[in-house]
């Protein structure tokens, strides 16, 4: 059973690394939770080391920038790493995939940016497809023709963030996640980027001196990629309520539920990050 904390000042004896989330966390993709960020600022001042690690296909300089002009003081972070960031290394080393790409944002890729793949607007014309987290903003059903074209064609769909939803500011939206669950299920192949990678927390962790897991928190808003992390990295975790899962009332009861659910262990639950 998780237990429930008002206030990460509460426990901030228990732990000396935390890596934290963004979406669902400190931020609603478009608005700066000011008591979270307040949280993330005494911690830092209290001595703990800080890294934020998000499912965003944004890279991140990108995702740096993003929150620096939103009042988030980035110095407070001893590092940053996105899903688009992972997808970009991966996609400038690959030489296998192919040149041309079908995009499932009608902007095209953030993640693709400087690489020399041309986007096509026809799915029979590309090599692969690709889904970013920003894909919220969308109805997965909509995607349903492009998806059973591409299965069609074998062609592989690039995952670049792993959540299924997120929390926007308005309201919880599918997510990239979505798309290449249903794609999947229609029998297609699936190249994932992001949490819950284990890779990530080593990336994040593997240089720290007198790193001991045992006193690492991870900071989240979703079961599925943040809860799943922590728990295969072996550090303590700690559940955003107010986030992707919208959970109110018993928040123990409903975190445990839904944990179990997930075959997962959650050791705290908040109902936002605050001091």
């Amino acid at each position: 059973m998780n237990s429930l904390v008002k206030h990460i000042s509460r426990i901030r004896d228990e732990f000396d690394t935390v890596i934290c989330g963004v979406n669902g966390v400190i931020t609603d993709g478009q608005n700066i939770f000011g008591e979270s960020t307040d949280a993330l600022i005494k911690l830092y001042q209290s001595g703990k080391k800080i890294a934020l690690a998000s499912n965003s296909g944004l890279r991140v300089q990108e995702l740096f920038t993003a929150l620096k002009h939103s009042g988030v003081p980035m110095n407070i972070f001893y590092a940053l790493i996105t899903a688009g960031e992972i997808a970009h290394f991966y996609l400038k080393n690959q030489k296998n995939i192919g040149t041309t790409y079908y995009s499932l944002l009608s902007q095209g890729s953030h993640t693709l940016g400087g690489l020399p793949y041309e986007k096509v607007d026809s799915v029979v014309m590309a090599d692969f497809l690709i889904a970013e987290q920003s894909i919220k903003h969308a109805d997965i059903k909509e995607f349903m023709p492009v998806l059973e074209q591409a299965v069609n064609l074998n062609l592989p769909l690039l995952c670049v963030g792993n959540d299924t939803s997120v929390q926007t500011a308005g309201g919880v939206k599918p997510a990239a996640g979505a798309a290449a669950e249903q794609y999947a299920l229609m029998g297609g192949k699936i190249i994932s980027f992001g949490k819950p990678d284990l890779r990530i927390a080593l990336y994040l962790t593997e240089n720290l001196p007198d790193f001991d897991v045992s006193r690492c928190l991870f900071i989240g808003d979703n079961m599925a990629t943040d809860m799943r992390l922590s728990n295969n990295f072996g550090a303590k975790s700690l559940l955003i309520a107010s986030g992707v899962n919208q959970l109110k009332g018993d928040l123990v009861k409903q975190a445990d539920e839904l944990s179990t659910g997930f075959g997962l262990n959650v050791d705290y639950c908040m109902e936002k990050l605050q001091w």
